[in-house]
């Protein structure tokens, strides 16, 4: 959320530090499983399923500061890193 309120401020360059506390690469596959699993019907679930979906509201938040990293990169024109953002979302 601070992320957020310094992209909407014009701090692109402090939003961006702020969004360079995310993972990218370690968050996309648990956002993928919470979104999967959140569009499964109900069903019971297998002991085998070791890792809890996350909240549709963190998955949001997640997705909007993925969003805003990439925006801001390509404000800064870091138009590499805003498209490689982008391909590890897509994969």
């Amino acid at each position: 959320m601070l992320g957020r309120l310094e992209y909407q401020k014009g701090n692109i360059e402090a939003a961006l530090h702020v969004f360079e506390g995310i993972d990218i690469a370690a968050v996309i596959p648990k956002l993928k499983v919470s979104i999967s699993r959140r569009c499964e019907p109900n069903k019971r679930r297998s002991q085998s399923d070791a890792m809890p979906p996350m909240s549709m509201h963190a998955v949001s938040l997640l997705l909007e500061a993925v969003f805003l990293k990439a925006k801001s990169f390509q404000a800064l024109g870091r138009f590499q890193g805003a498209s490689f953002i982008l391909f590890l979302v897509l994969i």
